[in-house]
């Protein structure tokens, strides 16, 4: 079936035992095309992308790939300009490239050994989530694509406590969000006693840079559920109203999206 599709609209062939990489939007155009298969899911949207590629290795300068490419619906609000994008390079041909999306999202800078200068660095009890900050908030290289396989495999918690229960008794704030990445699950798939309402919401994995009274900024990471029709709106940038549990203020956070995003 994908074979098919690919030959019908020009999609680009996924790259089969290639090498891992890091790349960056830099540019987007919409084909006006959407399409249902097995790998991307139902209705969709084809875009041509624009990408600067790190070469397999790191060696060498970073080089220009163009890709034509069925987006699954969920990874929509992170196909921005500017945005990374994991992908994996054909060693025989450089230029065949597919996207991993596993890592949509992922923060790509070339952060390593711990939080920088300025930084800060999360270590959180079992089933928490471990991770280093740059000083402006944003996570270390890989760790959000690590938390993400972390909550996929059962070895992370996703959610603690009820959203619901946190956005009455927490501590009000604002934040920021760095980076945002689909788990690939529903409400349903985590809690399918869930309000009947948010079954077919996905969940996604958070870093932001919150602001509370009192407590200045901060950084955090959680998995919180999005709703359908919250989607579009979430992208690096967006301000959230948030209530946060100060006594886990890194990892403890519940967005209110009654009233996010905010202006």
């Amino acid at each position: 079936m994908d074979f098919l599709v690919r030959k019908l609209t020009g999609t680009t062939e996924a790259v089969k035992n290639g090498v891992p990489s890091d790349s960056i939007i830099t540019g987007i155009a919409d084909t006006g095309t959407t399409i249902s298969s097995p790998s991307a899911g139902p209705e969709a949207p084809v875009y041509k992308l624009t990408l600067q590629v790190k070469p397999i290795g790191g060696a060498g300068a970073p080089y220009q790939v163009e890709i034509k490419e069925a987006i699954p619906r969920l990874y929509v609000p992170m196909i921005l300009p500017g945005a990374p994008l994991g992908v994996f390079i054909d060693p025989v041909n450089p230029q065949h490239v597919s996207p991993d999306w596993s890592r949509v999202g992922a923060y790509a800078a070339p952060l390593a050994g711990g939080a920088p200068n300025g930084g800060v660095s999360l270590t959180a009890a079992p089933g928490g989530f471990n991770m280093d900050f740059d000083a402006s908030g944003r996570p270390a290289d890989g760790e959000v694509a690590a938390v993400a396989t972390g909550v996929r495999s059962g070895q992370v918690n996703t959610i603690k406590g009820s959203a619901d229960q946190l956005l009455a008794s927490g501590t009000r704030g604002t934040a920021v969000i760095t980076t945002a990445m689909p788990l690939g699950k529903t409400v349903r798939d985590i809690n399918p006693a869930a309000d009947p309402s948010r079954l077919n919401d996905p969940v996604w994995i958070f870093t932001v840079e919150c602001d509370v009274p009192g407590q200045g900024q901060f950084p955090a990471v959680f998995g919180h559920r999005v709703p359908l029709a919250k989607l579009a709106a979430v992208a690096p940038g967006v301000k959230l109203n948030v209530a946060v549990n100060l006594a886990n203020k890194n990892q403890e956070v519940a967005i209110d999206w009654d009233s996010s995003p905010l202006a």
